[in-house]
Parts: structure tokens; sequence; C-alpha cells
């Protein structure tokens, strides 16, 4: 499988994949050079594989006759059917795509489409899956976007004889430039003969780029996300519960902890006012997750008027900034 195919891949992780880009961005940043990404979305990717051509694919790739021949078989003879209440409908022979939630659908999926062309110079192509992103690098706008939409017309070629469809309406394309870095915004990039306007943000991977990558945007769906679980966790944690603390701990371990910290490798040069939002959330995340049991807290000293530094002591939870150090120093 090509260098370039990230998920589902040895030594590929989507954590990876996050980092590079965003390396990427950065070391243009201090050369002052613009970056344009093209995230491309496929449409119903997994339900319109070509098995024809997966087997063609895979014989390509020499597999072994009896692996090409055995998926050859799971691929083929499934049929579907539609009921609703009492009735049903007729039952149809699907012809083309990998099943939905197959253990080895995405792995098949990234075969088929492991032999896209590669990138020119200056242009670099990454997929995830079903999730395919086209970066070009330039100092001018007019040249960023002439790679960008050379690299495009390539693929697409290739995607239409191997009957990929491209869903417009969800690809997105942007510009990173860094802050106090002033051009003017070139034509939009035209994509199977449709404009793809530029847009500010964009969600990737489970993160937000801005055009700047202050990771602003990113930070304020992380702190609406997890006011969403805590208030959807509020008739357990709060003052008046009886959970008990171990319990309360192990709830922001598990399910608030990892929203905040996630990607942190990712966002690390976020400026220090952004991460203390962060380090906000998660202070109060923590005093309602280990807030003690009613019948344990003493009227004199409420958990309310404990400092942080002395909850984290008393429960062994590390600081915030040493977690995500810590996070971070074990992904490089």
């Amino acid at each position: 499988m090509r260098d370039e195919q990230f998920g589902f891949s040895p030594r590929h992780p989507t954590s990876l994949q996050l980092a590079r880009l965003v390396e990427k961005i950065t070391r243009n940043f201090g050369e002052n050079r613009l970056t344009g990404a093209v995230f491309l979305d496929v449409a119903k990717a997994f339900d319109t594989v070509w098995i024809d051509g997966l087997k063609y694919k895979l014989t390509l790739l020499i597999f072994p006759s009896y692996i090409v021949h055995t998926n050859s078989s799971y691929l083929r003879g499934r049929t579907f059917e539609a009921s609703f209440q009492t009735a049903t409908s007729s039952r149809w022979g699907m012809w083309t795509g990998a099943a939905q939630g197959g253990l080895i659908s995405p792995v098949l999926f990234s075969l088929y489409v492991n032999d896209m062309p590669s990138p020119s110079h200056h242009v670099e192509m990454v997929c995830y899956a079903d999730d395919a992103t086209v970066i070009a690098t330039s100092r001018k706008p007019t040249l960023l976007v002439s790679n960008l939409e050379s690299c495009l017309n390539n693929l697409q070629r290739c995607m239409s004889e191997w009957r990929i469809t491209i869903n417009v309406s969800k690809s997105t394309a942007i510009i990173f430039a860094r802050a106090g870095r002033r051009f003017i915004q070139h034509r939009p990039v035209t994509l199977f003969r449709e404009p793809n306007e530029w847009v500010d943000t964009n969600r990737y991977l489970g993160v937000t780029l801005d055009t700047r990558l202050t990771w602003s945007p990113h930070i304020d769906q992380v702190r609406k996300r997890a006011a969403q679980s805590l208030g959807m966790l509020g008739p357990l944690l709060n003052r008046k519960s009886d959970l008990s603390v171990r319990n309360g701990v192990l709830l922001y371990k598990q399910l608030i902890l990892p929203m905040i910290d996630s990607a942190c490798h990712a966002w690390r040069s976020a400026a220090r006012t952004h991460v203390r939002r962060l380090h906000v959330l998660q202070s109060k995340c923590r005093r309602l997750a280990t807030c003690p049991p009613k019948s344990l807290r003493l009227a004199t000293c409420p958990l309310w008027f404990l400092r942080n530094r002395q909850i984290q002591e008393d429960l062994g939870v590390p600081l915030f900034s040493d977690h995500i150090r810590a996070l971070i120093e074990s992904f490089d």
C-alpha cells in the first residue's frame, strides 16, 4: 500500500497524518509561503467499489490467487431488501460495493484507490480511507491554484475511469497563510467543472483548521462538545449527587478528558490564551466530577473553596499542562 495512505495501515495512524499536515503548514509559514489544500469527499465510497476493477488491481499487486478469489466471492452474491412495519420489498442483488461495516472493507477500498496518480512538484496528495487531500505550496496565489488544478485534473480522469465519484458539494478548499501576510485571494479552484469556493475554516479528521492556524475555532468546538457532554452527565456530576469520587473521576477521565486533549500534538502551537481556555474548562469539569457525595461532604469545608492544586494532589490527577506535555512527548 502506498505511503500516502493513512488509516487502517501499520504505522500510519490518524494522529500522524494530522501532525504531517500541520508541520507542513507551519514550515511554510516560516518560509513566507502559502499552503493550499483541497479536501475531497468521495461519494458513497464503499458502495461504489467496482468489484471487477478491484479484482484486477489485486491481481496487479501480485496477491495470491486464492486471496483474490476469496475476496471476490466475499463481495459478490450479496442481496438487500427494505422493510417497514409489516411490508417488505422484493430482494435485489448488489453488483458493486464493499460490505458496510465489514472488517476488511476499509482495506479493500484503500487497495482500490492505491494507484491514484502521483502529484507533481510542489503538490502532495494524502488519503485517509475515503477522504483524499491535495496540498500545494507556492509564494503566489495564481501559481498555487494552477498547481492544485493540474493535480485535480489528473485525479479526476483516473477517478472517472475507475468509477469513483467526488461529492463536490462536500469538498472544500482553503488557503493557509501566516498572520500578517496579505494576498489577493485568487479565483476558486475548479472541481469537475464546478467552482469550489475558498473557506475560512474546515473540519478534517476531527480538528477544525482555520486559515491562520490559530486553533481558536477548534478550541471553541471542543469547549462546546465538552459542555454538552457535561450537561448530559449533569444528573450524576453535581453537588447533590451520591456518586462516589472514584466513579466521578472515572467518568471525567473516560468521557470528558479525551475530548479536551484530543489531537493535542497538532494544536501544540496554539497561543497560551487559547490553551488557557481549555485549562479552565477541564478544571471546571474536574471539580464537578470529583465532588464528594453529600453524605461525606463537610459543611465547614465545601469543595468549592479548595484550590485546584490541592484537588489534583489528593486525587493523583496531573496538571493539565503536564498531561498535555506527556501526551506530546509520547507521540514524538
